[in-house]
């Protein structure tokens, strides 16, 4: 079988959908199997078992243009286009991860030449949330198209329950959704783990990762929990990693208790044949607790990179972490967004480090990528 994994957004900005798109291009290619990444732009990317074949910017920007802003249909040219590729590369399966407005427009040129085309919704590409501006359909024209190619879509692949709702509301038939959620190497984990050595500190640990997006991630809460830790006199260190998160110490409160976090803008790598990164991994691993502060997830793959580092997930009632984290099972879920709450729960698991033993990182067991690449392998070969 030849996979054709069509992202819509890629290195070398980091993602969760780019670290999705990395791995399962990569596990994918074995003796029976082989999967290409097709791009639109340069990546930095090196260590690949994936071949990358760059789509032609000028053709598709081309029909984008006319589409999106003088409404004018010229498609037949991207399916003329993608019947010369098909011809050379004949792909039995197209599969989008996430989605934006030239995928849209690809998908309806692929269906013409009649191809079998999987899609994944990652979150932005589906989720809405008008209160925080979220979401791609909050362009009316991105969500006029995204209706008229859902029907186009052979399997839709719902990575969480929140995005399984979605496509209902939107339409699909129950029929075309399958369940499965997005992987991590969990054999890279315990490789890490099994030469790490933890020195033990008086220090709380705490941890996050998120490219810094203020509403959407819920750094605005930053400030607000180092003062009440302060309050309760906790020693602690937070490192928070993720793009351009050097911006939280432009916050007073956060500038004046520097000394208290550890900031890294990114550790992304560009020569790991899957992610996260070993420094990522060994700085889960150097932390107690993750704490998640984000309003809305698609599915949050930093939940579960922490659980395979048998970390326990603080985090409110929010879209996607609801779904992972089991209240005192592989962490703590907080009703109402209430401050004081979260950090009392921080200070209690402060007093009993050792409270969930190992139920973190055994939640995190389902989310294997190896496991997950035989439920892919399925769908690719559904016949409707």
């Amino acid at each position: 079988m030849k996979i054709a994994y069509l992202p819509g957004a890629f290195f070398p900005d980091p993602g969760g959908a780019q670290v999705q798109v990395h791995n399962l291009a990569n596990v994918m290619n074995d003796k029976k199997h082989k999967a290409d990444v097709l791009l639109l732009n340069k990546t930095n990317i090196k260590n690949t078992r994936y071949k990358i074949n760059y789509l032609n910017k000028l053709i598709v920007n081309f029909v984008y243009f006319f589409d999106y802003y003088l409404r004018i249909n010229l498609n037949f040219i991207l399916v003329f286009y993608l019947k010369k590729i098909l011809n050379k590369e004949k792909y039995d399966v197209w599969h989008f991860i996430f989605i934006n407005y030239k995928s849209l427009l690809i998908i309806k040129a692929l269906n013409k030449l009649t191809q079998n085309i999987i899609v994944t919704f990652q979150g932005a590409d589906i989720q809405i949330d008008k209160k925080i501006n979220y979401g791609n359909r909050n362009d009316i024209k991105y969500e006029k198209l995204l209706k008229n190619v859902l029907s186009k879509v052979k399997i839709f692949t719902a990575i969480s329950d929140n995005i399984f709702v979605d496509l209902i509301n939107l339409g699909v038939k129950r029929n075309k959704i399958v369940q499965l959620p997005n992987g991590i190497p969990l054999k890279k984990f315990i490789n890490i783990k099994k030469k790490f050595k933890n020195n033990k500190q008086r220090k709380l640990k705490l941890i996050t990762v998120a490219r810094y997006a203020e509403k959407k991630k819920g750094f605005d809460l930053v400030p607000k929990i180092v003062d009440e830790l302060n309050n309760l006199k906790l020693n602690f260190e937070w490192t928070i990693i993720g793009k351009n998160t050097k911006k939280l110490l432009l916050n007073k409160t956060i500038n004046i208790n520097k000394k208290k976090f550890k900031i890294l803008e990114n550790l992304f790598i560009q020569n790991e044949s899957f992610f996260p990164a070993k420094k990522l991994i060994l700085n889960y691993l150097k932390s107690d607790i993750y704490l998640n502060l984000s309003r809305i997830e698609s599915f949050g793959i930093t939940f579960v990179e922490a659980l395979s580092a048998n970390l326990p997930v603080l985090t409110f009632n929010t879209k996607g972490a609801n779904e992972i984290i089991i209240n005192k099972h592989n962490g703590y879920i907080i009703e109402g967004n209430n401050i004081k709450s979260f950090c009392r729960k921080i200070l209690s698991f402060n007093k009993n480090k050792n409270l969930f033993k190992s139920k973190p990182y055994n939640s995190s067991i389902k989310y294997d990528l190896e496991k997950l690449k035989k439920e892919y392998i399925k769908i690719y070969q559904i016949d409707l």
